[in-house]
C-alpha cells in the first residue's frame, strides 16, 4: 500500500483530540470516523479521557493495538509538530491536521511551524493534508476523516466525482448537496506537505473517479500538475476547473487565504486549453457541469452539435438565443430527419431546431419517443436537449413524465444519443425522477443559463484532440537568478537568424564614418534604429527614422537619432546604429515570449505594430508548441479573418508564421531557465506562399545567461 493510499484509503486511523464538545473539530471529527466502514479500526486518542462517545480512549499514539495507517489531529496548532513526530517514529504515514495558525497568517511564527513540518512530513515519508483544512471523504471504500458536520450518507450517496478545494467553506457546501455525485472531497488547506497537484494526480489515475472538480486558487508543482492534466486528457477524463483569483484583489485574497500565489490568469487559461481543461466562471456551473459529466459517465456525445425540442416557443426561443450565446452548435437537421419528424408533430408547428413541439405532442409518448429518436439519428447531432423543469407546484406535470419515459426509453438504445433534461429556471428537481434520469445516463441541468454554457464547453471537451498536441510545458529547473538585461536589437535578431527565421538585409554603423559604406551593399529606402541595450522602445527615444532614400539622408539621420537618444535617456549605452533595407508591408503580427515562474515560457502571438497595446487581441500557449498548436492560436485571435483573406484580400502565408512560432517556442524551451521576454514586432505576414519576416527583436534574459 503506497503512502497516498494510507492517507486517501486507509485500513485503520486515530482521531487525535477527540472530544464530546458541540461544535469542535474534535467532536466531529470523531463522530464522522465513526460513520467509516473501518469503525472497528477507528481509535481514539486523548491523554485525560478514558472514553468518548462510548469508545475507549488511549493516553497516546504508542498505547494503540497497532500502527494506524492515519492520524486526524484536532489539537491546536502549537501541539501539531509534536504529534507528527512521534507518528512519523512509529510509523504512521498519513495525517490529516485541521488546525489553522501556520503560513496562511503570514507571521513568522506560523511560517516557521509550516516549514517544520515539511521537514517532519519529508523526514518520515509522510503525506499530510492541510493545515488549516477539512479534510477528507472517500466515498468509495466509506472512510470519513472530515472535520465538519457533513450531510452524507456513504451507504446511499452515488459515486462519480473527485472534489478538491482550496476553500473549506466551498468544499463543505459541496459535500451537503445531496444530488451531487461524490467518489472522493478533499479540503486541502495550505497544501504545502500534500499538495493539490499530488491529490489531482491521484483521482485522475483512481478508476473509481469519473471527473474531477477543481476550486483552484493555486498550484505548488506546475510539473506534477501538468502531469495529471496530461494523463486526465489522454484518459478522456474531464478536469473542470473554477480558478479564483483571477481579479488583482482575488489574487490578493488568494493569496492571504491560503498562502497560494494565483498566477496569472492569462498563463493559467492557456494551460487548462493546452490539456482540454473545461473552466467555469462559478461554483453553480461547476456543480452543474461536473455533475453532467459524472451522470454521462463516458457517454459523450460523438460530434459536437445539439437538437433541442421545447414545450413552446418562448421556451425554444430562449433555447435558440441561448446556444448562440453559448456557442452550443445547433445543426441544420438533414432533410430525411425533418421528413421523419413531421410525421409525428401537428401539422401547425415547423420542423427544425431547435424545435417548438407544442404542447400537444408531449401528450403522446410514443410520439415523443419517435422525435427524440429521430434528432438523436442526424449524423450532426451528438446529443438532444429536451426542455423541461422536473418539477411543478403540484408534482411532476403530465407531459414532463411523457418527456422522461420516452428519453428512458432511447437511453436503452444501442448508440443512443447523449440525452440532457434542460430546466427553464433554477429551483428544487423531483428526486425520484432525478434519480431515475440519472441511473439511466441522463444529466438533469442546472437552471437555463448555466446550463447552456455548461453544454457549450461539453462541444469544446468533444471537439479537444489531445493527440495533436504536445500536452507539455517548459517548467523551469531552477529559479533564474542574476538581474535581467536586454540584448540589443542587433544581437537578438542575429539570434533568431540562427533560428532560421527570416530577418531584413542589416547592417551596423558604430561610427559616423561607417555610414556611407553600410547603405552601399543596400536598396533604398532603408531604416535606421538606435542599438542600445538600455533603450528598449526606441520610437520614444526618437531613435528610429524610416523611409531614409539616400547616403546624405542617412548620414544626418545617424547625427539625428544620436542625439535624440541622448537628451532622452543621457546615461544609455549606445553601440551605434542599425541601417536595414525597408521590408514590403505586410499584416503587422507580433510573436513573443514570457516566462511564467511556475509553467515556465509561454508563447504569445496577436495583431502586431502599434495595434499589440490598442486591441489586446492576443492568444497564448505553454512552450512548446507545434504547427498544430500554433494554427489554433492564431484561430483564436478576432484578427484571424484578416490573416485567412478579408474583403477580397488574399489569405496570409500562415505555414511561414506559424513554422516562427514554432522556432520561438522551441528556443524557450532550450532557454527556459534563462529566457525572461521576447518580442518579435512586428512579423510581416505576406501573402500565402511568399512568407513572413520578422522586421525588430528583443530578447531580455537574466544575468547568468
Amino acid at each position: 500500500m503506497t503512502d497516498i493510499e494510507r492517507l486517501m484509503n486507509p485500513r485503520s486511523m486515530a482521531v487525535i483530540g477527540v472530544t464530546d464538545k458541540e461544535g469542535s473539530f474534535g467532536q466531529r471529527s470523531g463522530a464522522n470516523a465513526l460513520k467509516s466502514h473501518i469503525r472497528d479500526r477507528v481509535y481514539f486518542v486523548h491523554p485525560r479521557r478514558e472514553s468518548c462517545m462510548g469508545k475507549k480512549c488511549y493516553k497516546d499514539l504508542k498505547e494503540l493495538p497497532e500502527v494506524v495507517d492515519c492520524i486526524l489531529i484536532c489539537t491546536p496548532a502549537s501541539t501539531v509538530n509534536s504529534i507528527l513526530r512521534e507518528a512519523g517514529e512509529l510509523g504512521v504515514k498519513g495525517a490529516v491536521v485541521y488546525a489553522s495558525g501556520f503560513s496562511e497568517d503570514h507571521t513568522p511564527e506560523g511560517i516557521a511551524m509550516e516549514k517544520e513540518m515539511e521537514d517532519i512530513a519529508r523526514t518520515y515519508d509522510m503525506k499530510v493534508v492541510g493545515p488549516n483544512c477539512l479534510g477528507i471523504i472517500n466515498n468509495v471504500n466509506k472512510i470519513m476523516m472530515w472535520g465538519l458536520g457533513a450531510l452524507i450518507d456513504l451507504d446511499t450517496r452515488p459515486t462519480g466525482i473527485g472534489i478538491i478545494a482550496q476553500s473549506g467553506f466551498i468544499a463543505a457546501n459541496i459535500v451537503q448537496l445531496e444530488q451531487f455525485n461524490i467518489s472522493y472531497a478533499v479540503s486541502t488547506g495550505n497544501g504545502n506537505c500534500f499538495t493539490l497537484d499530488e491529490c489531482l494526480e491521484y483521482l485522475v489515475d483512481n478508476d473509481n473517479v469519473k471527473v474531477c472538480a477543481l476550486y483552484l486558487e493555486g498550484i505548488k508543482d506546475a510539473s506534477t500538475f501538468c502531469r495529471a492534466l496530461e494523463k486526465a486528457a489522454k484518459k478522456r477524463k474531464p478536469v473542470i476547473v473554477l480558478k479564483s483569483g483571477v481579479s488583482e484583489k482575488g489574487a490578493k485574497s488568494a493569496a492571504s487565504h491560503t498562502g497560494n500565489l494565483a498566477g496569472s490568469a492569462g498563463t493559467y487559461r492557456a494551460v487548462f486549453k493546452k490539456y482540454g481543461v473545461v473552466t467555469v466562471d462559478s461554483l453553480e456551473e461547476l456543480l452543474c457541469t461536473a455533475q453532467m459529466y459524472s451522470v454521462l459517465n463516458g457517454r459523450l456525445p460523438k460530434v459536437n452539435g445539439f437538437a433541442g425540442i421545447n414545450f413552446s416557443g418562448g421556451e425554444n426561443t430562449i433555447c435558440a438565443d441561448l446556444c448562440e450565446k453559448y456557442h452550443v452548435k445547433l445543426p441544420d437537421l438533414e432533410e430525411s430527419t425533418l421528413k421523419e419528424i413531421r410525421n409525428y408533430i401537428p401539422p401547425f408547428a415547423a420542423a427544425k431546431n431547435p424545435l417548438d413541439g407544442t404542447t400537444s405532442l408531449f401528450t403522446d409518448r410514443e410520439k415523443v419517443y419517435n422525435v427524440i429518436k429521430a434528432m438523436g439519428e442526424d449524423p450532426e447531432v451528438g446529443g438532444v436537449l429536451v426542455g423541461m423543469n422536473v418539477a411543478g407546484p403540484g408534482g411532476v406535470p403530465q407531459k414532463e413524465i411523457t418527456s422522461m419515459e420516452a428519453m428512458i426509453q432511447i437511453s436503452e438504445m444501442e448508440n443512443a444519443p447523449a440525452l440532457f433534461a434542460v430546466p427553464s429556471y433554477e429551483g428544487d428537481r423531483d428526486k425520484a425522477w432525478r434519480q431515475k434520469l440519472e441511473s439511466h445516463g441522463i444529466p438533469v441541468m442546472s437552471s437555463a443559463e448555466t446550463a447552456y454554457k455548461a453544454l457549450g464547453k461539453l462541444g469544446e471537451f468533444v471537439e479537444f484532440q489531445w493527440e495533436k498536441s504536445t500536452l507539455a510545458i517548459s517548467a523551469p529547473d531552477k529559479a533564474p537568478s542574476g538581474e535581467k538585461s536586454a540584448m540589443t536589437e542587433w544581437d537578438s535578431k542575429l539570434e533568431i537568424q540562427r533560428l532560421g527565421i527570416p530577418i531584413p538585409a542589416q547592417g551596423i554603423a558604430a561610427v559616423r564614418e561607417d555610414v556611407p559604406k553600410v547603405v552601399g551593399r543596400m536598396k533604398f529606402p532603408v531604416a535606421m534604429k538606435v542599438n542600445s541595450p538600455d533603450i528598449l522602445h526606441k520610437t520614444d527615444a526618437g531613435g528610429v527614422r524610416l523611409n531614409v532614400k539616400s547616403s546624405e539622408e542617412a548620414m544626418e539621420a545617424f547625427d539625428s537619432i544620436l542625439a535624440n537618444c541622448r537628451r532622452y535617456m543621457p546615461d544609455a549605452r549606445l553601440d551605434g546604429i542599425i541601417i536595414q533595407e525597408m521590408a514590403s508591408p505586410g499584416l503587422e503580427m507580433i510573436i513573443g515570449v514570457t516566462n511564467d515562474p511556475q509553467f515556465g515560457p509561454v508563447l504569445l502571438a496577436g495583431l502586431g505594430g502599434i495595434f499589440v497595446e490598442i486591441f489586446k487581441d492576443v492568444a497564448l500557449c505553454p512552450c512548446p508548441v507545434n504547427t498544430y498548436e500554433a494554427l489554433e492560436m492564431l484561430r483564436q485571435l478576432k484578427a484571424y479573418k484578416m490573416l485567412e483573406g478579408y474583403r477580397g484580400s488574399r489569405p496570409c502565408d500562415l505555414k511561414a508564421l506559424t513554422d516562427i512560432m514554432v522556432k520561438v517556442s522551441q528556443y524557450a524551451l532550450e532557454h527556459k531557465n534563462t529566457i525572461a521576454e521576447m518580442d518579435l514586432n512586428p512579423v510581416f505576414v505576406y501573402e500565402e506562399g511568399m512568407g513572413a519576416i520578422a522586421i525588430d527583436a528583443l530578447i531580455v534574459a537574466y544575468g547568468d545567461r
